[in-house]
């Protein structure tokens, strides 16, 4: 057993590195499942957000997933970046491919409302923004994720701490390449939360808007069947991000 580390200023979160049994995942996603999270910049709180499988349904003929994720900047961070971005996306059931996805940011001044359609048959997604009428189609390999499927994807295959997963992710009209890389296994404490034992891992790429392109970001999630993505720390050139996952969310 290590030494324990503390991993936020505030003594939140405390992990001590050691061997822990990866249980097999889930074998399909949980319907009304809902992940809240709070996060803090300098370990001071800015926000909170959600992401929820509201339901399954149909969408052109297509049984899916309706996924849809939120985040909110607080009180403090709206008196001078306020951030309300929504996120949605219909992922086929049987192969948790996206079908559609949208997205409807502010943040500041900035604003983007924006439908992205997948078509596996032509290889192409078709990106309309809402705002400007503008339409755009960017080709795509036949095993894409958009943000949202990639997440629950990610969360239903078999991972250990020695094998790299490769993803194809599309964001912001481009598809990237990402490896999603185990570093190695810890126990986590959360105050006020309870002990979890966590496999750690880095998603390296350079997805804009996800990953800073100067920074770094590990993503604790639970060894047990479930992948609950129970803290999160990132590095960025406006100072450090964590985020942990609320106690309703256990």
């Amino acid at each position: 057993m290590g030494c324990p580390s503390r991993v936020q200023a505030d003594e939140d979160v405390r992990e001590t590195a050691e061997a822990v049994a990866i249980a097999p995942p889930r074998l399909e996603v949980q319907v009304g499942e809902r992940l809240s999270f709070h996060g803090r910049w300098f370990g001071i709180p800015v926000g909170h957000g959600w992401i929820e499988v509201k339901s399954q349904t149909e969408l052109n003929g297509r049984a899916v997933y309706l996924i849809e994720a939120e985040g909110r900047s607080n009180d403090f961070l709206s008196t001078f970046y306020p951030v309300h971005d929504v996120l949605r996306s219909y992922v086929e059931v049987d192969t948790l491919r996206p079908l559609q996805f949208e997205k409807y940011q502010r943040e500041g001044h900035y604003r983007a409302d924006e439908i992205v359609t997948f078509d596996y048959d032509r290889l192409t997604a078709t990106y309309r923004s809402l705002l400007n009428g503008s339409v755009k189609e960017i080709p795509i390999p036949p095993d894409v994720h958009d943000i949202i499927s990639a997440f629950y994807w990610l969360r239903l295959q078999s991972v250990d701490a020695a094998r790299t997963i490769p993803m194809q992710v599309y964001s912001d009209e481009k598809v990237y390449h990402a490896d999603i890389q185990p570093l190695r296994t810890v126990t986590l404490e959360l105050r006020r939360r309870g002990t979890f034992s966590c496999l750690v891992i880095e998603p390296v790429s350079r997805l804009k808007g996800i990953l800073i392109k100067r920074g770094r970001m590990w993503v604790y999630v639970t060894a047990d069947a479930r992948r609950l993505p129970v803290f999160m720390k990132m590095t960025t050139p406006w100072g450090p991000i964590t985020g942990v996952l609320d106690r309703g969310s256990f």
